[in-house]
């Protein structure tokens, strides 16, 4: 009796999923149409993600409104009254590289033994390191530049750009 019971609610659980059928607007549910076309859905919590997602992908430029924000300061006086003549507030903030320190700090390494019982007698780590400026080969290549019309017919005549 309990085998015919549970074969008998085998058989209704398989005939009642088997005879389910739902209705399918989107076999692909990251296809582009079906997105758009398709009406919200409170039950899937992915659906306002995917929207979002596919209106980004679609974004182009001519839609992005670039917004440059350039306050002016209104100070209420002309500040140029209290300034010294001649006064340049871009005055000495030139780079000069003679005035940069740079002080390398050398860091000790402590290895805990002397390396110098596992190296061979006479081993100089720095043997056949010097630079000879003679053996780099510089090598210039100048490009075309083609400004899409003849420079000359812009130019006086006679002009020599390397002329002093």
């Amino acid at each position: 009796m309990k085998k015919s019971v549970l074969l008998l609610g085998t058989v209704l659980t398989s005939l009642l999923l088997f005879s389910f059928s739902g209705k399918v607007e989107c076999p692909n549910n990251l296809d582009s149409d079906c997105l758009t076309n398709t009406s919200y859905d409170p039950h899937n919590p992915f659906m306002e993600g995917l929207l979002m997602d596919e209106e980004v992908r679609n974004l182009s430029i001519e839609d992005i409104n670039l917004i440059e924000d350039e306050e002016e300061i209104v100070l209420n006086f002309d500040p140029t009254l209290y300034l010294p003549l001649d006064f340049n507030a871009y005055m000495g903030m030139g780079l000069d590289l003679d005035t940069i320190v740079v002080e390398d700090l050398e860091e000790d390494i402590v290895l805990g033994f002397d390396p110098a019982q596992y190296l061979p007698i006479g081993f100089n780590a720095y043997e056949g390191m010097e630079l000879d400026l003679n053996d780099i080969v510089v090598e210039e290549i100048e490009e075309e530049i083609d400004l899409g019309f003849e420079v000359m017919n812009y130019l006086p005549k006679g002009f020599n750009a390397y002329a002093k």
